[in-house]
């Protein structure tokens, strides 16, 4: 596929450097922007044909369709509301905005503009993930009572926001979708290797209606890469796991039954792999992002979906005692 969009990026670190290439190979990429001489050297150097900028405000005077941004999180909220001003539409990296004041500023910019603003929330467009919904609307595991996500590295730590809103914006965002509906009540825990003001682990159980729930945990101190998330239903488990180099999904049949006088009692059947398309989730992602400027559609990932992610992260920072998801270091 090969887009007719025009796009500029905001932000050419690690994951801008993503963005860029998949910009870049859709056809759609014009200029990159970044206050690095380093960072833009490189996108220099792969990409001799792409504008280049120090500041966002020179990009977003360019006669381009959207823009992408990969800066800081702090800068999300104020970024997406200058391109929206200048009649852009808006991909925001995770997390959308590190308030809930500023995501509704933005959510309420795009209802105000008509333009498309599109969160990064990657796992809702994983080939994996949409063979993981198909396969539960078909009642494969019957009535889903619990989701559980860990997401667990030994990576980069970052100063102005918290592994809880570094990590887990892709998780939280998938159990909404597939709840259906924001939580009834969160409990959570966090804590930091120098400080718990910028937790380092989190954990959190989020209650949702007809008794359902939801465990997140997060980690940027561990020595073990991985993700892997389980979805228990009352006739299985569906689990998908992720580390380097593996990406696989399974259906375990497993549960409890009552007998004639009422007691419980767990059963266990057979194991099975459930294979799923292997493509690359963040190029299918753009895919949606530009299908979504084509068509003026708002994706699943819009302004509103992004709020309500927002909205469950701060739930849970309130109910660990952190009063905010920024704590800047020296």
């Amino acid at each position: 596929m090969k887009s007719e969009a025009r796009v500029g990026v905001i932000g050419a670190g690690h994951w801008g450097q993503n963005l860029i290439r998949i910009c870049h190979d859709l056809g759609a990429l014009d200029a990159v922007c970044d206050p690095s001489p380093a960072s833009l050297q490189l996108v220099a150097d792969k990409y001799p044909d792409v504008e280049l900028f120090n500041e966002a405000t020179d990009l977003l005077e360019l006669p381009i369709d959207a823009v992408l941004i990969a800066a800081p999180a702090e800068f999300h909220g104020e970024l997406a509301l200058a391109a929206l001003a200048a009649g852009k539409h808006v991909f925001i990296e995770k997390p959308f905005t590190l308030s809930v004041a500023d995501g509704e500023a933005v959510a309420a910019a795009a209802i105000a503009t008509g333009l498309q603003v599109f969160v990064g929330h990657l796992l809702i467009y994983h080939p994996a993930v949409r063979k993981l919904r198909t396969t539960l609307a078909s009642g494969a595991i019957g009535r889903v009572w619990h989701l559980r996500s860990r997401r667990v590295s030994l990576g980069k730590l970052r100063n102005r926001e918290s592994v809880w809103w570094s990590f887990a914006p892709h998780d939280v965002s998938l159990v909404l979708a597939l709840m259906g509906e924001e939580p009834t009540n969160v409990v959570g825990a966090q804590n930091g290797w120098l400080t718990a003001r910028t937790p380092d682990c989190a954990y959190a159980d989020f209650q949702f209606a007809q008794g359902r729930s939801a465990h997140i945990e997060v980690s940027w101190l561990d020595p073990h890469k991985m993700w892997q998330f389980d979805v228990f239903g009352t006739e299985g488990v569906i689990t998908i796991s992720e580390s380097p180099g593996i990406s696989r999904m399974t259906l375990a049949r497993c549960g409890a039954r009552s007998d004639e006088r009422g007691m419980l009692s767990a059963w266990r059947g057979a194991e099975m792999e459930i294979e799923f398309e292997k493509l690359e989730p963040l190029r299918e992602e753009m895919i949606a992002f530009f299908t979504s400027m084509r068509f003026g559609i708002a994706a699943e990932t819009d302004a509103s979906e992004g709020l309500a992610v927002v909205r469950a992260l701060a739930r849970a920072d309130r109910a660990s005692h952190i009063t905010t998801p920024i704590e800047f270091r020296s």
